[in-house]
């Protein structure tokens, strides 16, 4: 068996404490050979210089291949395409290519006065500005603002057509979902890459909020492991793996052979997960 090719997501640190904690986090993972490290864009003028900060940060180590994600919520084409011209000038290649989100919670999205009016219409300048590798996000539960997943996905194929390159899924915890909804994306000509977005669960009321925000589903099974875990951090974090490790297998067997991971910044149970399908990917093909 090939060892699945693996990615990781991470955002900016608002501390130096949590800047040393995500330096370790990298170090740590560059074990599993990533095909690339994503960096999320902060909203806001503050949350957004911190993305850029840690980008030119990591960028100084050659050995890393890096993703930045970039929006197009709240800011004006000129502004947004500068930004992804100075990450050229870096090196930077992969974009991951996201509408944001409303300035407030709940309200309908609305473009900026001189921004891009759609997530069809960025990610063709971003594709006229350069030979970019560019990821957009696809959910295998139907997003908060989606009318249905025949919606999505024509929005999807749009966006593919524009000029995306792979698309990456939000969250999920069984291999169903994500099979039913690539089966359902093939049907309606989406071709590129759909990688599954995995997140190790570090916390269930944080994911709790997670979920509320993007949509996704907690099954019932996945809440119930958890119940009365709250102060043991230990079998909660065992709990986490095993799920995860399992999620993982299942999509394997089903020939998915690519993973992105949603970090959190915290290495441990992604460490833990990637151990151990490295190490069953060497025992299948040493078989």
């Amino acid at each position: 068996m090939k060892r699945p090719d693996i990615s990781f997501e991470l955002f900016p640190p608002a501390s130096a404490n949590g800047l040393d904690n995500l330096t370790k986090t990298v170090t740590r993972l560059k074990a599993f050979e990533p095909k690339y490290y994503s960096i999320t864009y902060g909203a806001g003028g503050s949350g957004q210089q911190k993305s850029k900060d840690l980008l030119n940060k990591l960028s100084q180590d050659k050995d890393l291949t890096l993703a930045a994600h970039i929006t197009m919520a709240g800011a004006s084409k000129t502004d947004i395409l500068k930004t992804v011209k100075a990450w050229r000038d870096l090196g930077v290649t992969r974009l991951v290519a996201l509408r944001g989100d409303a300035e407030e919670p709940g309200a309908a999205f609305e473009p900026h006065e001189n921004g891009f009016q759609d997530s069809v219409e960025f990610i063709a300048s971003l594709r006229e500005l350069g030979d970019f590798d560019i990821a957009v996000a696809a959910y295998p539960d139907p997003h908060p603002d989606s009318k249905s997943l025949a919606d999505d996905l024509a929005f999807l194929k749009q966006k593919q057509d524009a000029g995306a390159t792979t698309a990456i899924t939000q969250f999920f915890f069984e291999a169903e979902s994500y099979f039913r909804f690539v089966e359902e994306a093939r049907k309606a000509g989406i071709t590129i890459p759909i990688i599954p977005g995995i997140l190790p669960i570090n916390n269930i009321t944080q994911l709790r909020r997670f979920a509320d925000r993007c949509g996704a589903t907690i099954p019932d099974w996945v809440s119930k492991a958890f119940e009365g875990l709250e102060d043991n951090p230990e079998t909660a974090a065992a709990v986490a793996v095993s799920l995860c490790l399992d999620l993982c297998r299942d999509l394997i067997d089903g020939g998915v052979d690519a993973f992105h991971f949603y970090t959190l910044n915290r290495s441990p149970l992604t460490e833990a997960v990637c151990r151990l399908l490295s190490i069953q990917a060497e025992e299948k093909e040493a078989a």
